[in-house]
């Protein structure tokens, strides 16, 4: 399977002990990770055990998000279904779609999945891939309306790893439409450099530095936080709220180390 550099490298520094069905498991270890070998010997020990940690924590909390919004859809009685916009590799999809056969996962993206579906050799027939520009609404609508998806039912949108990709145009546009629709939402997003404690700033410049470097990348978006929460506010998700990575650390670990302080990460994760 393709892999891009910048996947691989997420999934590298991701814990495998996220995943907890065999499926998901089975498919983590099938993945070959080398294309991150340039862009992980970039970065050195201290910053990879920080980003081991925050990646481990960002994947921790979308999947328990996800299972939290599908158990409480199973005590209504109703099969909740997932959108994972620019799904990519990640194995979040089949781990979902494994633990909840009744529900279904729509996996959307422009690359990579067509070989994900391939490696997954019919196993979780219940994810539906659909290769869409996840910018173009009408087309990401259309298509999305064609593999299944029922407006009227209970879903819940996940937007992992993709806002700093996005322009603010097209990431307002996304969440006004499906703001509409859904009322269950998660993402990630990245904080203005300013905006982190001065010990860690220099973590995530130095990342993002890197990454664009390596990749070619023209741009990388990040936010002040409180903009972020007023335009996920504006775009219609009303009640979102935002956890720092000290408050995903000492959850998924018991510790708050390394993310001491008020603003100690480069990332935050926001839930509605």
């Amino acid at each position: 399977m393709i892999i891009s550099d910048t996947s691989a490298l997420v999934l590298n520094w991701t814990s495998k002990e996220i995943w907890k069905s065999k499926n998901a498991r089975d498919y983590f270890d099938r993945l070959d990770l080398s294309a991150a070998d340039t862009l992980y010997k970039m970065i050195d020990k201290k910053l990879g055990v920080i980003q081991c940690h925050m990646l481990s924590n960002r994947k921790f909390f979308v999947r328990k998000c996800a299972i939290e919004f599908l158990e409480q859809c199973k005590v209504q009685h109703v099969n909740g279904q997932v959108i994972i916009l620019a799904a990519g590799i990640d194995p979040l999809s089949v781990e979902v779609a494994s633990l909840y056969p009744d529900s279904v996962v729509f996996d959307v993206d422009k690359y990579s999945l067509r070989e994900k579906e391939k490696c997954l050799n019919h196993k979780c027939a219940n994810i539906k891939f659909i290769e869409c520009d996840i910018t173009n609404i009408k087309l990401l609508e259309a298509a999305l309306v064609k593999k299944g998806w029922d407006k009227k039912q209970p879903c819940i949108l996940i937007m992992e790893g993709i806002t700093y990709y996005l322009t603010e145009n097209d990431l307002r546009n996304t969440l006004i439409f499906f703001a509409k629709n859904i009322s269950n939402f998660i993402c990630d997003f990245g904080l203005k450099p300013e905006c982190v404690d001065e010990p860690n700033r220099m973590h995530g410049v130095e990342i993002r530095d890197k990454i664009k470097k390596s990749v070619g990348l023209e741009f990388m978006n990040c936010y002040e936080p409180g903009y972020y929460m007023s335009l996920v506010e504006q775009c219609g998700f009303k009640n979102a709220v935002r956890f720092t990575m000290a408050d995903i650390q000492t959850e998924r670990t018991g510790e708050i180390t390394p993310f001491e302080g008020q603003e100690p990460a480069w990332v935050s994760l926001v839930k509605s």
